[in-house]
């Protein structure tokens, strides 16, 4: 895991020198969040401002690539995951304060140059305003990832762990629900003319609504089946349980790369027929976008395009950008205790893997991972092993260097884990469907258990 979480903190760090560098490449003459005038882009001034924030940007990602080596040290997985979040909220507040204080330094340039843009009334094309969804993909689009759901839904009725399979249901049942959403918040996207060219607005128009609801489908379509993915590789043996891991990985990477890659099309090809305008319209916003941040109560639009023209950002300005905006927050700040808390209990508490005999039968038990309950008259073979056979692949649950709780495939067999790889030996119980491997963090209760079992046979 410490691996993993080395490379993952590199690419995040790449990720991070990506997107603040390209708050230094000019979008519709929007460059370190300031609108300048085209003649004004290619002055040296700006030139040298840009260059040292890209020297600054640099900088600071080689402190923090640097600083990801920590994660190969031989650390508690819970520690280490508390790190992992530390060097990502450090990244994220170092680069917003690095961003803010050069969106200042290229507003006082401006200033000092009397490059102050004139501002332009807000113009209004009836004929664009009533085209403007014509390229738009239609909501039938999303047909695919609700047959993906649904076949998925099927399946996992048919599986005997109903707990995961409806919570993979209901996740997807969620993102397909949350794509719906983003699709019509796009279609109702207003047009807000930027060239003072019909037809040059009309194409802009045309190629934001139709990118933006192609990556909605593209993402609705994968994730669909990336959230599917562990519901197949339930019964998935051998190979194929393999092959469903590759699966998932794949599906990842791709669909982060899909992402960057149409988002940027759109990006060039908008910077393309802008260039073909005689002057650029100016509506004054840069006084809304205060450090990356559309902030604007008169403006009616709670989601608006952000000026990267990567991404499309939240009015907080009004009240109910505002709620989203904390309720966003408090999931993350959710998500992340989710992450961190099991792996503490699991670390530091004594008895966090358990399992007891209760009314004929075994139930195991583990943080945020689904119960197993077997019947003592379904037990086939019970044994004390000193090694749990290779390779564990996981299906559904909580992997670690330290710890295996949930669904895996165990040398090609299907298996539940309940173990702390640091015990000395585990317990293997067999039944006709199903192996279970599990351990105490105190072996000699893991022997108790073994000779309980023995003895009810």
């Amino acid at each position: 895991m410490n691996l993993i979480f080395f490379f993952l903190a590199l690419l995040i760090c790449g990720v991070f020198w990506f997107s603040l560098r390209l708050v230094s490449k000019p979008h519709k003459y929007v460059l370190l969040e300031n609108t300048l005038a085209p003649q004004h882009i290619d002055d040296p001034a700006v030139h040298a401002l840009v260059k040292s924030y890209r020297r600054r940007v640099m900088q600071m990602i080689a402190v923090f690539s640097v600083a990801s080596l920590v994660f190969l040290f031989n650390l508690s997985d819970s520690i280490t995951i508390t790190l992992f979040f530390l060097h990502l909220f450090a990244l994220i507040g170092c680069g917003q304060l690095l961003l803010i204080h050069y969106i200042g330094k290229m507003r006082q340039l401006i200033a000092d140059k009397d490059w102050l843009l004139p501002i332009d009334a807000v113009r209004i094309d009836t004929k664009v305003v009533q085209e403007k969804n014509r390229n738009i993909l239609p909501l039938v689009s999303l047909i695919p990832a609700l047959l993906v759901m649904i076949i998925s839904c099927f399946f996992s009725y048919q599986l005997e762990d109903r707990t995961t399979t409806l919570l993979i249901g209901v996740i997807n049942s969620l993102m397909l629900l949350l794509f719906v959403g983003l699709w019509w918040t796009i279609r109702n996207l207003p047009v807000r003319g930027v060239s003072g060219d019909s037809r040059i607005d009309q194409q802009i128009n045309d190629l934001t609504k139709y990118y933006w609801s192609l990556m909605i489908v593209v993402l609705a379509t994968g994730i669909s089946l990336l959230t599917s993915v562990p519901l197949f590789s339930l019964h998935a043996a051998g190979i194929w349980g393999t092959l469903m891991s590759y699966l998932f990985i794949l599906l990842t990477v791709g669909l982060i790369g899909a992402t960057f890659v149409l988002l940027l099309r759109l990006r060039n090809k908008q910077d393309q027929l802008l260039n073909q305008a005689k002057r650029p319209r100016y509506h004054g916003d840069d006084i809304y976008w205060r450090y990356g941040i559309y902030i604007n109560p008169n403006d009616a639009r709670l989601f608006v395009p952000d000026r990267v023209g990567m991404n499309i950002g939240i009015n907080l300005g009004k009240r109910s950008g505002q709620v989203i905006s904390i309720a966003t927050l408090i999931l993350l700040i959710g998500v992340m205790l989710i992450a961190i808390v099991p792996l503490y209990q699991l670390d530091f508490t004594p008895d966090a893997l358990q399992a007891k005999i209760t009314d004929e039968q075994v139930v195991f038990s583990a943080p945020i991972t689904a119960k197993t309950v077997i019947p003592i008259d379904s037990i086939e073979e019970v044994a004390l092993v000193d090694t749990i056979p290779t390779p564990i692949v996981k299906k559904i649950g909580t992997a670690t260097n330290d710890y295996a709780t949930g669904s895996f495939l165990v040398d090609g067999q299907s298996a539940r884990l309940y173990v702390d790889f640091q015990a000395p030996t585990f317990l293997k119980l067999r039944t006709k469907e199903t192996i279970v491997y599990y351990t105490n963090k105190d072996p000699e209760k893991t022997i108790a258990l073994y000779q309980q079992l023995i003895d009810q046979e």
